[in-house]
């Protein structure tokens, strides 16, 4: 218990000896956590949006020429009987013409001497919230009724994000390996620069019959702080940037998922883990000088 008291002593006294550069250290690998949580937040994002694949939950069948009311009743039919489907409204060409006008304006050039017979009729689909996801597969399947000439609708920004998710994830894996040699750099000089300043006074505890453990003891404890402290802190903020916008706005909370546990443990694990491998280098190198 008394050789614990001053390793934690002497743990004190070396941080007090350099605060400024013990603050830098932590601060750095703040930092660099702070990376590693991001890239972490990057691909969960990612592969919400690969679940969440329809952004839009409209689809529009646009239709091959001018349809009796009969045909289109049957066609109205086919596509409600759909289990994705929530309502089915039938768009005339004037109609559409009429929604452009709103959409661009009634002077816009595109739109001012427009003939609405050259537009065609089309039926407006709107899918039901649970089935969003599937928006592809109803398109596809609407598309296959003969008198539907096209079919589309948009995926947004968030079908595109899904797009990217393999180059996202290659990206983040370099990121992390970035941020891992940084860390473990970072404490490495760190822990030789205290070293070199104390280098007398281990010496002096070395002939006075010091152990090993407890000789370097401080510097791995340091490391440890500067490690988990940094990722601990990392976790803190980010967290509560998270929790800031999910609450700002709601329709994030679906895509930025809170870290579990054990995805935090390891978070808090590794860096420490990292910490102290790059005290261990520090101390032997010091050692064999």
């Amino acid at each position: 218990m008394i050789r614990a008291l001053y390793i934690l002593k002497l743990l004190a006294r070396g941080l007090a000896r350099r605060p400024w550069g013990s603050l830098v250290t932590l601060i750095a690998c703040w930092f660099a956590m702070c990376q590693l949580v991001l890239v972490f937040h990057a691909v969960s994002f990612t592969g919400q949006a690969r679940i969440l694949r329809g952004t839009s939950s409209t689809v529009m069948a646009y239709l091959s020429g001018r349809q009796q009311e009969s045909t289109l009743q049957e066609i109205r039919d086919r596509i409600a009987v759909m289990k994705e489907v929530t309502a089915v409204e039938f768009i005339p060409c004037r109609e559409g013409l009429d929604r452009l006008r709103q959409w661009l304006g009634p002077d816009d050039s595109l739109v001012e001497d427009l003939d609405p017979g050259i537009l065609p009729d089309a039926f407006e689909v709107r899918l039901k919230p649970a089935y969003t996801g599937s928006i592809a597969g109803v398109a596809a399947r609407i598309g296959e009724i003969p008198q539907v000439d096209d079919v589309r609708y948009d995926r947004g920004v968030l079908g595109r994000v899904a797009d990217a998710y393999y180059p996202i994830v290659v990206a983040g894996m370099g990121v992390a390996l970035a941020v891992i040699l940084s860390l473990s750099l970072v404490v490495f000089l760190s822990i030789r620069v205290g070293m070199t300043s104390r280098r007398q006074e281990m010496e002096v505890l070395h002939l006075l019959g010091a152990r090993r453990y407890f000789l370097y003891s401080p510097y791995l404890l340091e490391a440890l702080v500067y490690g988990a402290g940094g990722a601990a802190l990392a976790l803190l903020t980010l967290e509560g940037v998270r929790l800031l916008l999910t609450a700002g706005v709601p329709v994030l909370s679906d895509l930025l998922a809170p870290m579990r546990i054990r995805q935090m443990v390891v978070v808090i694990a590794l860096p420490g883990f990292l910490s102290l491998l790059g005290a261990h280098l520090a101390i032997r190198q010091s050692t064999d000088d």
